[in-house]
């Protein structure tokens, strides 16, 4: 990204390298939560369009130079393209700014080794749901990083959801479960969405009752703190049309199509669990 940086006394606070979906989330959260003001927000990317949608959140596009003086770099690029922005920042980035980064697989040594030796580092690794503010974010960091430090790596990632500590080597875990795990959530919909249509629904209606199923769902977990297992039995009646399709879903036996036969033959067994109650 190109533009004009900031004079001695509008040096960012904050800046963000990588203003994709996940550098957006953070920043509209540091936002709305008081933690930066937009105009104490500087953003580096090299794509223009980049640059258009930060000028429309009122931040500014600044150059490596402001880094020094931030409080905060959050490195929010694609691993891939780590090496290209540790070329650009230079060393600026050394001994200043406590540095955060939400790239995966990229291991907090190899990032400060990146920085000249001595950076402050914290690993970060929030979800997608973040730009609603309501993801899940793990922090790690090591014995390098004062403890006041990590605290404000997890106040800042406060603003768009929730925060746990977890051992760096268990990134990978977390990557897994949590920052993988909303594309599992929404492809099992694909999943009930399309075996509800096979029952003979409108797709229209199936997909509404399918999302809104979902959705109260997880509402409900959240609202009621129960654990999930004495939610479902809850609606598991024995020998009812819920009880016909978790048989399904705990048959071990190996089938054809994967998770969309699997959902299919679920809402299937339910359906015709229910036709016979009612004979």
């Amino acid at each position: 990204m190109h533009g004009g940086s900031y004079g001695a006394r509008m040096q960012p606070r904050l800046v963000v390298v990588g203003f994709g979906n996940v550098g957006q989330a953070i920043v509209r959260g540091a936002i709305q939560s008081g933690i930066a003001a937009p105009s104490e927000i500087g953003v580096i990317d090299i794509d223009p369009l980049r640059h258009a949608e930060a000028q429309a959140l009122g931040l500014r596009a600044v150059q490596a130079d402001a880094v020094a003086e931030a409080e905060f770099l959050v490195l929010a690029v694609k691993p891939q393209h780590f090496a290209q922005a540790v070329a650009t920042l230079g060393s600026v980035a050394a001994s200043g700014p406590l540095v955060v980064s939400v790239m995966a697989g990229v291991r907090g040594d190899a990032i400060r080794a990146a920085l000249g030796g001595v950076a402050r580092v914290v690993r970060a690794m929030p979800n997608t749901p973040a730009a609603v503010r309501r993801g899940i974010t793990a922090v790690a960091s090591d014995a390098k990083v004062p403890a006041a430090d990590l605290e404000r790596a997890e106040q800042l990632f406060a603003s768009v959801g929730r925060t746990v500590r977890v051992p760096e080597p268990l990134f990978d875990a977390v990557t897994a479960v949590s920052g993988s795990g909303p594309a599992f959530v929404f492809r099992f919909l694909e999943a009930w969405t399309q075996a509800a249509e096979e029952l003979g629904l409108p797709s229209e209606t199936a997909a509404v009752l399918a999302r809104e199923t979902l959705i109260g769902s997880a509402a409900l977990l959240d609202e009621t703190r129960e654990a999930p297992e004495v939610l479902r039995a809850k609606v598991t009646s024995k020998g009812g049309t819920t009880a016909a399709g978790i048989t399904r879903f705990e048959d071990p036996a190996p089938r054809a199509g994967g998770l969309d036969a699997l959902v299919s033959e679920a809402l299937r067994a339910a359906r015709d669990r229910g036709a016979e109650l009612g004979r």
